[in-house]
């Protein structure tokens, strides 16, 4: 189902996109490593929670609703628990860290704000059959159209060799990063 699908790549592909900006790099010092898998296991839980599949049947429109609603459920705790991890991080060693760490959680934020409101307009949809769903579905799932135009929170990001360093160093950022890597 591209329902499904869409939701599913909109989510891991943020993750994906913002723990590999940190790429790859050179040396970086003990504290800068230390504050960026802080900073890599605070998205670690929305990770897990954007690359896991929602549960839908494409048969049964009821079971399809009630899985994508669970799924919208799942990701905004998890992305609120990222937030809220993310403000208890102290100041950045690295020039930019703060930057950074603002920009990932107004991405967040937005990504939050789309689930939410595309689990509440699920509400709305007839469940009746099959195709009076696949007519209404779309229109509830419209708010995760539009984290497609979301600026890319890594801007920047990649001229900050310290902080590259310092997350291929991370192991948070190392989980991550294969948490969200497309299986082989």
């Amino acid at each position: 189902m591209s329902t499904r699908r869409l939701t599913y790549t909109l989510a891991s592909a943020f993750v994906l996109l913002v723990v590999t900006g940190c790429g790859t790099g050179g040396d970086s010092d003990a504290e800068a490593v230390a504050w960026t898998n802080q900073v890599c296991g605070a998205l670690s839980g929305f990770a897990r929670a954007a690359t896991t599949q929602p549960q839908v049947n494409g048969a049964d429109p009821v079971a399809t609703v009630r899985g994508l609603g669970d799924y919208f459920t799942a990701t905004g705790t998890a992305v609120q628990g990222s937030i809220t991890a993310l403000d208890a991080i102290g100041p950045s060693p690295v020039a930019g860290g703060d930057e950074y760490v603002a920009r990932l959680k107004g991405a967040l934020t937005q990504i939050r704000t789309g689930f939410d409101a595309a689990r509440g307009q699920l509400t709305t949809v007839d469940t009746s059959s099959v195709q009076t769903m696949s007519v209404a579905l779309p229109t509830a799932l419209a708010p995760l159209q539009e984290l497609r135009n979301m600026a890319d929170p890594t801007a920047g990001l990649q001229a900050n060799d310290e902080l590259k360093a310092a997350a291929d160093k991370a192991a948070n950022c190392q989980q991550v990063r294969s948490t969200t890597s497309p299986a082989r």
